[in-house]
């Protein structure tokens, strides 16, 4: 069963709700032209710990929940996919920068690539509400910040049953699992990128 949270308003920088932040992954496609409604999958988007589960499922139903919540440490990782959809669209900006195994792409003057989009800014306004995103995208793969200006709901869908805890998530040794985990979905991923080509070697 998927679950599928209201998140319009909610500030994603130091969120009590979501988090996708250090090792999340967006497929958001920069495209020329920003559209109305904007929705992409995430991998491994966070759950904050306080996260009143009991209103919107049977905790009973879940027992990987339990196991986090017994753990008293630690937020929830959605281990798989999300998606988040951005309705009524107004505006936004993205800038990446490329990563060649876990090093930035530098430029012959020494600086970091990097990559600037930005759409609609001059009709941004006070009725505007700004959700940031500092994360990694999946192409081109590197350090990615995102900010979207919306005037409508912003909604996060999920399945609970994909739901970790975060401390398993991140020394987890088989990185291809955990932060790479998406590779193995190849409709989505293709082979455009293999896991040799993101391993930071840790």
């Amino acid at each position: 069963m998927k679950l599928k949270l209201d998140i319009s308003g909610v500030d994603f920088v130091g969120s009590d709700i979501v988090d996708f932040y250090d090792g999340k992954t967006i497929f958001f496609e920069p495209t020329n032209e920003l559209p109305e409604t904007v929705s992409f999958k995430i991998w491994g988007a966070d759950i904050d710990r306080e996260f009143d589960w009991n209103k919107y499922l049977n905790l009973s139903d879940y027992p990987n929940l339990i196991k986090v919540l017994d753990a008293k440490s630690g937020r929830f990782t959605i281990k798989g996919f999300s998606t988040i959809t951005f309705e009524n669209v107004v505006a936004g900006k993205i800038e990446i920068s490329p990563y060649d195994k876990g090093s930035f792409v530098k430029l012959q003057s020494g600086e970091n690539q990097t990559f600037k989009r930005e759409w609609n800014i001059d009709q941004i306004d006070n009725d505007c509400f700004k959700y940031w995103l500092d994360t990694s995208i999946y192409f081109p793969y590197g350090a990615c910040d995102l900010k979207l200006y919306t005037k409508g709901k912003v909604w996060f869908e999920f399945n609970p049953s994909d739901c970790v805890n975060y401390l398993d998530y991140i020394t987890d040794k088989k990185r291809n699992e955990t932060f790479w985990g998406y590779l193995n979905d190849k409709e989505l991923c293709t082979n455009s990128i293999k896991y040799e080509d993101v391993d930071l070697g840790n």
